[in-house]
């Protein structure tokens, strides 16, 4: 990275004057170069309580976002006015202007050696690139411009990324919603004067903007003296997965520089179009989820052992201009079903597949590689036929459902709210059994409580996720996590 970091500015999700002064010494212990109070936010009177925040060895940015754009504000020119001169009486070291609202007010603040001056703009659509308007505005203020636009993976990568590295010394380009974390992985490379993050990732703590990254990864990649690599998670959606934060922990704990994003993909087409550009800019490889296993296979140039023996590919690597493929589900699988049958809880001879998809193939190459017979359960029987065929299982919607010691849950109910199980459970539980469900955290507890009625028990995809995790890693990196860390993750989803 030839251009220095950018300043990573924090925005504090505080509701209240106190609660942003906590949150102002935890983001300058974290890393923080500078804090953003989004007074839109604020509860009523808490305004009259920012004197509060000072003096502060963190610098502090003052943001009053409108409705119009977003936020919480006053959309109205002179109710803003009267809140932003409030604002400006405070040492504040700069404040957000609104290029299409404030535009302006300058000559009524303090001078721009007190109080600096960040024009924004944020649009909730990258259709037919109505930012192009706006952006050229930017680049004519007094100030640094911020253009923040709503886009898909398609939009950034194809129009706003060339555009970013164009103006990114004076204008910060940052995108929400599915390529939302990618412009701020590479505000360096882009040459920005500054990135917007959120607080680290605790539970419970609200995130503003959900396309933020922690503060403290995002500047442990930023500051590293070569270019870390990139990773992300591809598939639709992506917002609940565990990855990233298992990935992350790994990362940290070694010692590594690196950065794992997920980013939502709209088709296969954008999966397929966006493999090049990723590579490109420094990215090391992606994991691919639901729906995009299969694209994911038919888009490399080399397929590892797992990926052949699936048909599917949860594991690109870019080596090149070459896609390796593989398939870490298979190797999870393997080491889950491994477990089982050491601790007596499988006999290691048959088992139950409800699915047909990418879950589904690597559960049934599982299968077949410890010689093990499986039956397919699926909601369309052509599916059930077909994938009992190639590898050479039997067709339960023809052989009929009976009782099995294990079942291997392999759909998206669970993860997908408004999905159903179409395929009855309790006729294909064996009093005793085990249910393994490759979903993890699911919201419904359809299948555990069919397990529980069944005398059966029950686990999520939690330790399946871990083990999958694990085997991604080590490809990437050369070398396997922390054992001890694994473990640990591992034990949490007992």
């Amino acid at each position: 990275m030839t251009a220095p970091p950018p300043k990573v500015v924090v925005t504090l999700p505080a509701r209240r004057v106190d609660d942003a002064v906590r949150q102002v010494a935890w983001a300058q212990d974290a890393g923080a170069d500078a804090a953003e109070l989004r007074c839109d936010r604020l509860a009523a009177g808490e305004l009259a309580r920012l004197g509060r925040l000072f003096p502060s060895e963190l610098a502090l940015l003052a943001t009053y976002r409108s409705r119009a754009e977003g936020g919480e504000g006053e959309d109205d020119p002179a109710a803003r006015r009267r809140v932003l001169l409030e604002l400006a009486s405070h040492p504040f070291r700069w404040i957000d202007l609104e290029l299409a609202r404030d535009r302006e007010l300058p000559p009524e603040l303090p001078s721009p050696e007190r109080l600096g001056r960040i024009f924004s703009c944020h649009l909730r659509s990258s259709a037919d690139e109505a930012w192009r308007g706006p952006l050229r505005q930017l680049e004519t203020v007094q100030g640094l411009g911020k253009l923040v636009v709503e886009a898909g993976l398609r939009a950034a990568l194809e129009g706003l990324a060339p555009e970013a590295a164009r103006v990114g010394e004076n204008v910060v380009v940052l995108t929400t919603g599915a390529s939302g974390p990618l412009l701020r992985a590479w505000a360096r490379r882009f040459g920005y004067p500054l990135v917007y993050a959120a607080l680290p990732d605790r539970p419970g703590t609200e995130k503003v903007e959900p396309s933020q990254l922690a503060v403290d990864r995002l500047r442990r990649f930023l500051h590293a003296e070569e270019p870390p690599p990139l990773f992300a998670l591809l598939g639709r959606p992506v917002a609940h997965s565990a990855s990233p934060a298992v990935h992350e922990r790994w990362i940290a704990e070694d010692g590594e520089r690196g950065l794992y994003l997920p980013l939502e993909i709209a088709d296969d087409r954008e999966f397929v179009d966006a493999l090049a550009p990723l590579a490109a800019g420094g990215f090391r490889g992606v994991n691919v989820t639901h729906p995009f296993k299969a694209v994911a296979q038919e888009s490399a140039d080399e397929l590892g052992r797992a990926a052949q023996a699936c048909g599917a590919a949860n594991c690109l690597t870019f080596r090149g201009d070459e896609v390796l493929a593989e398939n870490t589900d298979l190797l999870a699988m393997l080491r889950r079903l491994g477990e089982l049958r050491d601790a007596g809880r499988w006999d290691g001879e048959e088992l139950a597949v409800v699915g047909a998809g990418g879950a589904a193939r690597a559960t049934l190459a599982a299968a077949r590689t410890l010689r093990a017979s499986a039956t397919v359960y699926a909601r369309r029987a052509t599916e059930a036929r077909l994938l009992a065929t190639e590898f050479d299982a039997r067709d339960g919607s023809a052989a009929g459902a009976r009782p099995h010691r294990l079942v291997v849950h392999a759909t998206d109910v669970g993860r997908e709210p408004t999905s159903r199980l179409d395929v009855p459970l309790a006729p294909l539980l064996a009093g005793g059994g085990h249910v393994l469900d490759w979903v993890y955290a699911p919201t419904t507890s359809e299948l555990r409580a069919s397990a529980r009625a069944a005398s059966a028990t029950y686990e999520d995809g939690r330790r399946l996720l871990v083990y999958q995790a694990a085997a991604t890693y080590e490809i990437w990196w050369g070398h396997p996590p922390p054992e001890a860390s694994v473990a640990a993750l591992a034990a949490e989803a007992a």
